[in-house]
């Protein structure tokens, strides 16, 4: 059968002053008070003797930060001169919590975009909508390049006369 082991507890400062005096003076017994004296000596000593742990300095911050700013503008820079890949070292910014890198990106949208316009043509309607659509998207300069595909103008239907536009310049 394994028994368990007992946990012992380490020894008192006075058993172990204790047994030194058995040691050197087997048979003897201790002089009276001597045990309480010493003990008490040598608890003042370890106290005056020993400094409490410090408190960790806070850390610098400043420097903290401006290490984060050189590790994120290095890495932008290395991958600004292709020195390393842009995703790469979008994974190194996020294991070190951050920001990921600025990229220019090219999106390419298809909206179905419905408009009212007044024209006497259908053609003329699809030219208007799209020149109402650049107009709008230059004015709120986003910096769209406009592709118009006219394979694209898939649908053009004619509504009621409008009868508030001015009358066309051949009339006159």
């Amino acid at each position: 059968m394994i028994t368990p082991e007992t946990t012992t507890s380490p020894p008192t400062l006075e058993s172990v002053l204790l047994d030194a005096w058995n040691m050197f003076h087997p048979g003897q017994p201790a002089p009276l008070g001597w045990l309480t004296h010493t003990s008490a000596q040598i608890h003042a000593h370890l106290d005056n003797q020993h400094t409490p742990p410090q408190a960790q300095p806070p850390a610098d911050t400043y420097a903290l930060a401006h290490f984060r700013r050189e590790v994120w503008r290095s890495l932008r820079e290395a991958a600004s001169t292709h020195d390393i890949d842009a995703d790469a070292a979008d994974r190194v910014l996020s294991a070190l919590d951050l920001p990921a890198l600025p990229r220019r990106w090219q999106v390419r949208l298809t909206l179905s975009v419905l408009l009212e316009v007044t024209a006497t043509r259908r053609e003329d309607a699809f030219d208007a909508a799209e020149a109402a659509v650049e107009t709008a998207l230059t004015a709120a300069e986003v910096g769209a390049r406009f592709e118009w595909d006219g394979s694209e103008r898939d649908g053009a239907d004619p509504g009621d006369v409008d009868p508030t536009t001015d009358e066309p310049a051949e009339l006159a």
